[in-house]
């Protein structure tokens, strides 16, 4: 027995789960359309020339190879490192520090993959998730609905007077305004998975309210377009991420959020591209036209009129109310929309409003589907606590910010596409603790193979005991190990 790792062996199937995610749902090529691509570790300088033997090259002038050996870092590599520096118990800088887990490329490298100037980290997240949503759908019946869904979170950054177009943006949780990004997310579900394919980062428009850097650059370049995309408004961004999913092949039914953004103006414009739309009304002046049964007439009404006039049903239905009505814009276009009243659950003397485009579906299915919805908090709420959304990343590239979000997207991906596959019930923050467990079982056992093993081979030096006492050494000590730990090793063949 040569060797301690001759007899280790331990099973990480979430950890393993993770390569194969990133070579079934990415790989090289797709990294390579989003110019994600190898990174120059180390450059060393030939002690001699090797010239070469071709005489068509030294005809044109290549008489030999170049003088400096470039030492790459396949960009595969990096992605499923960074993937993973999330379930360590200490960050990227202590890890290089200590040299327990990245040790074979310098910690500038594994830094400088989030500042690609070419990288098209969008891309990789939509067509990543594209290709996950796909072999999800092709893998269940027909016989259920598939949404988008949109909203925006805080993405607050508490020293961004250097960062790249950090500002105050309104935080819709405490109704103050904080210093830091809104994060619009776009996520798919089928009512049980959730994939997030789509996030940008916006910024104020407001120059008196930009603290950050708002340096001048090129606009065709990619990093330009992410950078003008990021003073877009909320609407405007919405629209584009469902024409980008619908470009995709994403498939989905009707399209879901808050009150945020389900203006007549919004609705119209989703409802031109051939998306229906699921979503909460706010309680304001937005008029309706609306057909009075009483009087047979069409009145222009806003919601609270429409339900103070309108008749309720009776106390044991599922919804209070539902009236067929019109939606108008500025521009005079208009659409047909169904609004369904229904009770709040937090204060059962008030109600809610909810708006549908479809007008094929049921109250009950548009309350039903409405609550879809919950899954992008869920994502939210995972992201920032579990996934080091906010804790990670102290770049301050608006680049690298981004390729940080759309890591922590992967992350998710990887975790709900384990659920996905396993059909017991875990939770999502439960794989994620299975994730974190193996790795750093994984590091235990590295450690565990070098120390056992360097004890091994000075016994050999000192004493010149044979195979078979090496063996028999090996017996009794599995054997003084605790119950726990004895099945991570296999016994020599002898015992």
């Amino acid at each position: 027995m040569k060797s301690i790792t001759e007899i280790f062996n331990n099973s990480n199937d979430l950890l393993d789960s993770i390569s194969i995610f990133v070579e079934k749902y990415i790989g090289a090529e797709l990294l390579r359309k989003c110019n994600i691509t190898k990174i120059v570790d180390n450059v060393q300088e030939r002690s001699t020339y090797d010239y070469c033997n071709n005489p068509i090259l030294r005809l044109i002038g290549d008489i030999k190879e170049s003088q400096f050996l470039q030492k790459c870092i396949s960009a595969t590599q990096l992605l499923i490192d960074k993937l993973l520096l999330c379930f360590m118990m200490s960050s990227a800088y202590q890890m290089f520090k200590i040299g327990t887990y990245y040790g074979n490329y310098k910690k500038d490298t594994f830094y400088r993959f989030d500042r690609l100037p070419k990288a098209n980290w969008e891309r990789l997240q939509l067509e990543t998730a594209r290709n996950l949503i796909l072999d999800i759908e092709s893998q269940t019946d027909d016989k259920h609905k598939c949404a988008l869904i949109f909203d925006d979170s805080m993405y607050q950054r508490i020293r961004g007077k250097g960062t790249e177009l950090c500002g105050m943006v309104y935080d819709h949780v405490d109704h103050k305004k904080r210093l830091g990004y809104r994060m619009m997310t776009g996520t798919w579900t089928n009512g049980v998975t959730n994939i997030p394919f789509a996030q940008t980062l916006l910024t104020t428009r407001n120059k008196d309210l930009m603290i950050g850097p708002d340096n001048i650059v090129d606009r065709r370049t990619i990093s330009g377009k992410r950078k003008a995309r990021a003073k877009e408004k909320g609407t405007d961004t919405v629209l584009r991420m469902v024409k980008d999913a619908i470009d995709a092949g994403i498939p989905f039914d009707f399209v879901l959020f808050d009150t945020w953004f389900s203006n007549p103006a919004q609705l119209i414009d989703l409802k031109g591209i051939g998306a229906d739309v699921i979503a909460m009304v706010k309680k304001n002046s937005t008029r309706y036209f609306v057909m009075n049964p009483e009087t047979g007439s069409v009145e222009y009404q806003n919601i609270k009129e429409i339900y103070n006039r309108s008749k309720k049903l009776s106390e044991g239905s599922k919804y209070l109310l539902s009236v067929k009505a019109v939606a108008t814009n500025r521009k005079g276009e208009s659409i047909p929309v169904k609004l369904v009243y229904a009770r709040n659950h937090s204060n059962k003397k008030d109600w809610v409003c909810f708006i549908c485009t479809d007008m094929s579906l049921t109250e009950e299915e548009v309350l039903r589907y409405y609550t879809f919805r919950w899954k992008i908090e869920l994502y939210f709420r995972m992201a920032k606590s579990y996934l080091k959304l906010r804790t990670e990343c102290h770049s301050p590239s608006y680049d690298a910010i981004t390729s940080h979000m759309v890591i922590v997207s992967l992350r998710y991906m990887i975790l709900e596409h384990a659920r996905f596959q396993n059909s017991d019930n875990r939770t999502i923050e439960d794989l994620f603790y299975q994730v974190q467990r193996e790795v750093v079982n994984s590091i235990m056992d590295t450690a565990i193979v070098i120390i056992v093993d360097a004890l091994l081979n000075a016994v050999r030096k000192c004493f010149n005991v044979t195979e078979e006492q090496m063996d028999q050494l090996l017996i009794e000590f599995v054997n003084e190990l605790p119950v726990p730990w004895k099945s991570r090793f296999q016994l020599p063949a002898s015992a």
